[in-house]
Order: structure tokens, then C-alpha cells, then sequence
């Protein structure tokens, strides 16, 4: 099992600020044997330079458009520009602090500027901007699925052959990035640490811990089975089944008298992560052009058995009291009418703080025990960034180096402290669930149907899954069937802008 990263930087703070406090001013130092029996050696403890240091952009400033907009979505400004002053807050006060490092070793100036655009006009404003010939920030921060309807039009600079920004580093979800790059040398969309949307948006399953040890005699049993490698839809469809409960009686499972084993509204949004989970291989590239690779048995077996878990007659399909929204969803829970909630994200745990029972954070399942990793989900409208082309090119390297150390700091300082106090790691559950997240925050690999399923027609997600999925229907064959000649020419289309639009740049 990976450990802890950031919990195990909490416990050697914790362990070490006594030693300082009783050293006072002496140097910290650590005994190694020395060359005579005896004798101890003194050797200072020493860290690696900083590649940065010295650096001086002579307070240049960087302008960084940072979505403020909620209406049905999440988005992580107060992870990214924070008040603009310390107010006493972990959370904000880390986000002050790493702005004024930032600053301060760069010697630059970070200007954000709010930006409220939802996931429906976000893509034609930046259009309107970059047309305009000034966006007025060199930075954009905005949903999925509005870069990815426009990234194709040549209005970011790419990022693929980047020598500044390290997207190997923990702080970069390197793999995602390199899955939204449709053809080489066209990465124009960054996730990670500093848009830190890329975390606190990514879906989670959440469960009624209580629940857990009622059925089984151990409230980390689900979690023991994801840990282990063996968290299949098979064991959630069995877990969800031997903790719902007919609590009426009456023979059937109705919403507000029973208690269910899992709980979603609807077949699209809820149902996009577990689709995701299953680590579905759209594309291929290994014949020299991308292709769709998805027309296959295994297709089959995930359509199959999205229908098995959604329409179990012990899972309720979609809430229609109250509000039908995550709003709805989290009250459901906390109602403790569920084993599981779908579609919330891993920012929705600050809000079960009033929860009166053990909440259990689990990733979504694999498919089957051949599938090797995890994978956690992004929605279409969680945020990542990309430079503007606007951006003048000669200012790349500024650009690039801001980023990378606001990323790498946020990785330091940022990240822990939103653990800690706001997903109230320490007080919540402790190590379990932290471990919980850290496998969630490297499991973010698969976003390309999430930008890329809109302006394809629907032929990744909702054609051959979920729009039959909502129907009852089982036969993938046919859905693919009907939506493949337009899907093929629009991925033939988007090929063809994307080689354009890098050709051009590169002239």
C-alpha cells in the first residue's frame, strides 16, 4: 500500500517541532558512525538548491483568469487566489503564503482575475477574447469541456515540448494531460496541483461507514477491498445489495421509507465517473492515426453491467423529492437512506461536518480484477488551464516558470493544508481515508471523452452508454452501430484541425 505522503509530513512536523523548540537557535544535525570507534560525526542536514532561486523576472506580472462560477459545477478560486490577505484560515492563509513565495522568489506580480462564465458560454468568451487580439491575462482557468471545445482553434499555446514545466512531478497529472493531447505536439490543457479544481472536483464514491460495520463487523471492510486491489462493480453491486433495506416491509423499495444501496439522480452526470472507472481506451494512435478502439467485448461487458448496477431494483435511480440536485443527494445521505451516494466530489466532504456517522470515502470500482489501476474522474466542468495565445511567445519562459513553482508550492503547502483542515483528514477518520485520497489524486489519468465527447457528437459517452444506458438498453453493438460514420468524421475533423492549428504554430 502507497503511504501517505501528506500525512506522514504532518506526523514528522509533529514529531519535530518539540527537538526545535529545545535546540533554540542551533543548528539541526544528525549523528552518522565516524571513521573511530567511539567517536560520533556531526553532519548538517542539507537540502537540494533550488533551481529557481535566483531567479528575477523584475516584478513582471503574471494575469491569471480564475473561474468564480458554481451554477452547476465546482470551482477552486479560493484554492487558487485566496483572499488576497491572511484571515487566520488554513486553507487561505496557505494559498496566501505560497502567492507571496511565489512572488517573492520570482520576483513577480500574480494578478486573478475573477472570471463568471459557466460550462454552456465559457468556450465562445475566451473565443471572443483571443479573436479580439487581448484577453487581458495570459492565464485561463475554466471547465473541461469549454477548452476542449476550442483548443482545436488554436488559441492556446501548447505545452507539449515544455523544458520549464516538469508535468513528471507529483503536482502535474502528467498522464492526464497526455491523454488530452489528440495529436503530437498539441497539449494545450494542463491539470494539476495549482488548478486545483483537478482534485477537489474529482468524484468520489462516499458511504455510510455504520452501515459497513452493521453488515460485515468492520467499518474499513469496503475500504480493506480497495486497498487490496479488489474493489470490481461485481463487489459494489453485491455490497449495495446485502446493505439495502425493505424497512417497511411491504416488498418493495420506495423512496423515503426504505434504505437503499446506492443512490444517483439520472443516467448521464452520475454516471460518467463509474463509466470512467472502468478505464475505457476510446482512442488509439498505434496505427499513425488516432482511431476509435472501443468497438470491442469489453464495451459490451461495461454497458452490461451499468445497466446491472443502476437499475437493481435495491438502488434508486434517480431522486424525486426535494431537490434533485447534489443538494438532494447529500441530504439523502445524511438521512442515512443510503449505503451509497454517487456523483458528489471530493470537495463536497466539507459539507458533512454535521454528519452524525462515520463517512467512508471509497474511488469508483474497475471493472473486473484484470483491470490493473484505479481511475478517478474529473467532470466536464472541473477546471484546468491553458496559456492563451495571446500570451506573447517570448514570454513563455516567464509564463512557465510561474506555473511550475506555483504548482510545486501548492503541491507543498497548499494541498496538505487542504486536507487537513478543510477534508478534516486528521479529525474525520484519520489515515484511511487520507490514503483513501491520495489514491483518488493519483488515479486522475482519463479525461480525453470528458473535453472531447461534445465536440465528437456524443459518440464517446453518450451514444453508446449512457443514452442506452437510461433506456434499460444492453446492446452496446447497435448504438455504436448507428453513431459511428458521423463519429469517425468528426474525429477525422478534429485530427485534421488539431495537425493544422500545430502546424501553424511551429511555422
Amino acid at each position: 500500500m502507497k503511504t501517505n505522503k501528506w500525512l506522514a509530513l504532518f506526523l514528522a512536523m509533529a514529531m519535530t517541532l518539540p527537538m526545535f523548540a529545545a535546540c533554540g537557535d542551533s543548528e539541526t544535525v544528525e549523528t552518522t558512525p565516524a571513521a573511530n570507534e567511539g567517536e560520533t560525526a556531526v553532519v548538517e542536514e542539507t537540502e537540494e538548491p533550488d533551481p529557481f532561486a535566483g531567479t528575477d523576472f523584475g516584478g513582471k506580472e503574471l494575469r491569471i483568469s480564475s473561474s468564480i462560477d458554481t451554477y452547476d459545477s465546482t470551482n477552486a478560486h479560493h484554492l487558487i487566489a485566496g483572499s488576497g490577505e491572511l484571515n487566520g484560515e488554513i486553507v487561505n492563509d496557505a494559498v496566501y503564503q505560497r502567492n507571496m513565495d511565489v512572488e517573492e522568489l520570482l520576483n513577480v506580480k500574480l494578478n486573478f482575475i475573477p472570471s463568471e462564465w459557466t460550462w454552456d458560454n465559457g468556450h465562445t468568451e475566451i473565443e471572443k477574447l483571443v479573436i479580439s487580439g487581448d484577453c487581458g491575462f495570459e492565464v485561463v482557468i475554466n471547465d473541461l469541456i469549454n477548452l476542449g471545445r476550442i483548443a482545436h482553434k488554436g488559441y492556446f499555446h501548447s505545452v507539449s515540448d515544455n523544458q520549464i514545466m516538469d508535468f513528471t512531478k507529483p503536482y502535474w497529472y502528467g498522464e492526464a494531460i497526455k491523454d488530452l493531447e489528440v495529436v503530437d505536439g498539441a497539449a494545450y490543457m494542463m491539470m494539476g496541483d495549482v488548478f486545483a479544481d483537478s482534485l477537489s472536483s474529482a468524484h468520489v464514491l462516499y458511504y455510510n461507514k455504520d452501515i459497513i460495520l452493521d453488515n460485515y463487523g468492520d467499518d474499513n471492510y469496503v475500504q480493506d477491498i480497495i486497498l487490496d486491489g479488489g474493489w470490481t462493480v461485481d463487489e459494489m453491486i453485491r455490497v449495495t445489495e446485502e446493505t439495502a433495506v425493505d424497512l417497511d416491509g411491504d416488498g418493495a423499495m420506495v423512496e423515503n421509507n426504505d434504505q437503499f444501496g446506492y443512490s444517483v439522480i439520472g443516467a448521464w452526470g452520475p454516471m460518467i465517473p463509474m463509466l470512467m472507472g472502468f478505464d475505457v481506451q476510446f482512442v488509439d494512435n498505434s496505427g499513425g492515426k488516432l482511431a476509435y478502439c472501443f468497438n470491442n467485448e469489453r464495451s459490451v461487458k461495461i454497458l452490461e453491467k451499468l445497466n446491472e448496477l443502476y437499475w437493481a431494483p435495491y438502488n434508486l435511480q434517480d431522486i424525486k423529492a426535494g431537490d434533485r440536485s447534489d443538494e438532494g443527494l447529500l441530504s439523502m445521505f445524511a438521512n442515512q437512506q443510503t449505503t451509497f451516494v454517487g456523483y458528489l466530489r471530493l470537495c463536497d466532504l466539507e459539507r458533512m461536518r454535521d454528519i452524525e456517522f462515520s463517512v467512508g470515502l471509497s474511488c469508483y470500482p474497475k471493472l473486473n480484477t484484470e483491470q490493473e489501476n484505479y481511475v478517478s474522474s474529473l467532470h466536464d466542468t472541473s477546471e484546468v488551464g491553458a496559456i492563451v495565445v495571446t500570451a506573447n511567445p517570448a514570454d513563455m519562459d516567464f509564463i512557465s516558470t510561474v506555473l511550475e513553482v506555483m504548482a510545486r508550492e501548492a503541491g507543498r503547502t497548499i494541498i496538505p493544508a487542504y486536507y487537513e483542515e478543510a477534508l478534516k483528514i486528521k479529525y474525520v477518520n484519520g489515515s484511511e481515508d487520507a490514503a483513501m485520497i491520495d489514491l483518488i489524486h493519483d488515479s486522475i489519468t482519463s479525461p480525453f471523452a470528458l473535453a472531447y465527447n461534445n465536440i465528437l457528437g456524443g459518440m464517446l459517452l453518450a451514444n453508446c452508454f449512457l443514452t442506452p444506458l437510461g433506456s434499460k438498453k444492453t446492446d452496446f453493438a447497435s448504438g455504436y452501430a448507428s453513431a459511428e460514420k458521423a463519429g469517425n468524421q468528426k474525429l477525422d475533423e478534429l485530427v485534421a484541425a488539431f495537425e493544422e492549428v500545430v502546424a501553424r504554430q511551429n511555422g
